[in-house]
């Protein structure tokens, strides 16, 4: 279990940023029938896409589902995941008292 929560520790940053630079950096546009389709892969600087792959990514661009079934799978697996990654607390703040009874900081003037 140790060893699972160490590598995702690493993986799931790692699996963000890769994805957020691939949308991020990679963005083009080509034209095609007229029609400008922007989108975002690492690629060469000049490179084309066949008219299947420029349909696939218009239809992929304009995907709408619905939320609540992807919830009802995503709510219980996410809780899964932060139960893993969650740090269990092994320190504990505990302030010691002077024997002496001397205190530094004068008593609450007004109490809310």
């Amino acid at each position: 279990m140790e060893k699972l929560r160490r590598i995702m520790k690493f993986f799931l940053p790692l699996l963000f940023l890769t994805y957020w630079g691939g949308v991020t950096l990679f963005t083009h546009s080509h034209v095609v029938n007229g029609v400008i389709i922007v989108h975002s892969h690492p690629s060469e600087a000049n490179h084309q896409h066949t008219e299947s792959q420029a349909e696939t990514i218009l239809f992929l661009d304009y995907y709408v589902a619905s939320a609540v079934p992807f919830m009802q799978i995503a709510v219980p697996c996410f809780c899964a995941l932060l139960g893993l990654l969650a740090v269990p607390r092994r320190t504990c703040l505990c302030l010691s008292l002077p024997e002496d009874g001397i205190r530094l900081r004068a008593p609450p003037f007004r109490v809310f």
